[in-house]
């Protein structure tokens, strides 16, 4: 996002891509719902394959036969737990999703008694073995690590049994089909394992774009809020030096007093059209301009004001930057200090602009921690690579210095970089 300080505004996000995001991660979520709600369409294609086998044999297994009711039509009495055994497993799809906030155990427990009694009406055999093996895959994605291990070992405890009470069909076939079973459940767990991480992927994906924007809108705000700062703190700082000095020469020399009410009558103006211009997305702080202003403001206060190689050569960003600095430390001058002078220097060190800022008149005891001013421009100066130090000096001063990289092609100085 390019900022004010780059001279242009913002630009806008285009309009609607909140609503297209969210209309995008529905369909998203629709479109994963809709794969893992296979598996339980699946799981009644596989009781109704071991219904038809069942009544095309003429006869029943399971419970059923062991009671004697092995009429054909019997067979589908299966589809009594099915159905809501299919309807619950959809809902741990919900679930898993987010779509639904029902408690998770619950349904996990009914769901697993109605497959119990499924697989005792059908009696342990492949088909059985399939939809358990579909259920688990779906069930371990909502199930707690300890409840996922108890389902697992009933499942597998079941057969067993089978073959403890029922010796038929043979063992080794019943361990053929078990292991086709869990491999089964193992591909079906990758598989929607897989659909839920790209689920999640593109669910992430619109959170981080969601707080990429408010990020984006809040840093803009504290960009803003410098801004403003450092282009109303130095005109109104200077206005009220004037205006000060102004107050005390009325009585006795009017005319310079007038002159000094029309200079601040135009700092007025031109901190109005700065504030106009940064409102309006444009702000760009012309160096020589800013120097002779600061010169003249420090000058009404009584501190003489050298500059120091204002002439040098420099890039339009950089001008505007350095703008920026000297205009802060002349704002520190005025509100922190009694100054009697101030040296400004512009200097070339190893293709990098050093501007520093000199004043003698800092009062003792100074807190030399940053202010929001001076926390700006540091963040000014390290967006452009560079440095910011502002201490106290040995001799009762103080120094501010910032260190700004030029970009240039290697071997290229200022002159070169501002060609």
């Amino acid at each position: 996002m390019t900022g004010l300080r780059n001279g242009r505004a913002p630009a806008a996000p285009p309009a609607g891509t909140a609503e297209r995001s969210a209309r995008r991660l529905r369909f998203s979520r629709r479109v994963v719902h809709c794969s893992l709600g296979a598996v339980p369409l699946m799981m009644l294609l596989f009781i109704t394959v071991q219904v038809l086998v069942n009544a095309s044999n003429g006869v029943a297994e399971g419970v059923l036969a062991a009671v004697g009711a092995d009429r054909p039509w019997t067979a589908a009495l299966a589809f009594v737990p099915a159905v809501p055994l299919a309807w619950l497993t959809l809902w741990l799809v919900g679930i898993r999703l987010g779509r639904s906030a029902a408690r998770p155990e619950v349904v996990l427990h009914c769901s697993f008694a109605l497959l119990l009694v499924l697989m005792a009406l059908l009696d342990v055999g492949l088909w059985s073995l399939a939809t358990a093996s579909m259920w688990w895959s779906v069930a371990v994605l909502v199930a707690t690590r300890r409840q996922a291990v108890g389902y697992s070992l009933v499942l597998l405890l079941v057969p067993a049994a089978r073959l403890v009470f029922f010796p038929e069909p043979d063992p080794l076939l019943m361990a053929v089909i078990v292991f086709c079973s869990c491999f089964y459940a193992a591909l079906f767990l990758v598989c929607n394992l897989a659909v839920l991480w790209l689920w999640e992927i593109a669910h992430e994906a619109v959170l981080a774009r969601e707080a990429q924007a408010r990020l984006a809108v809040s840093e803009e705000r504290l960009r803003f809020a410098r801004d403003m700062h450092d282009l109303v703190g130095h005109s109104l700082s200077g206005i009220a030096v004037k205006s000060e000095l102004a107050a005390r020469l009325a009585a006795r020399d009017p005319e310079r007093a007038a002159a000094e009410m029309a200079s601040v009558q135009q700092v007025a103006r031109d901190a109005l059209r700065e504030v106009r211009a940064a409102v309006s997305g444009y702000r760009d702080v012309d160096l020589a301009a800013e120097i002779a202003s600061v010169r003249s403001v420090l000058t009404a206060v009584g501190a003489r004001t050298t500059v120091a190689g204002e002439h040098v050569a420099l890039p339009p960003d950089l001008r505007t930057l350095t703008a920026w600095v000297i205009r802060e430390a002349a704002t520190n001058v005025l509100r922190h200090s009694s100054a009697r002078r101030c040296d400004i220097t512009l200097t070339e060190q190893d293709r990098a602009l050093v501007v520093e800022v000199y004043n003698d008149g800092v009062s003792s005891g100074a807190d030399s921690r940053f202010g929001n001013g001076l926390t700006g421009l540091a963040e000014r100066a390290a967006g452009a690579g560079g440095a910011l130090s502002a201490a106290a000096t040995d001799d009762g001063g103080f120094l501010l210095r910032a260190v700004l990289p030029v970009r240039a092609p290697a071997g290229a100085g200022l002159r070169e970089a501002a060609a």
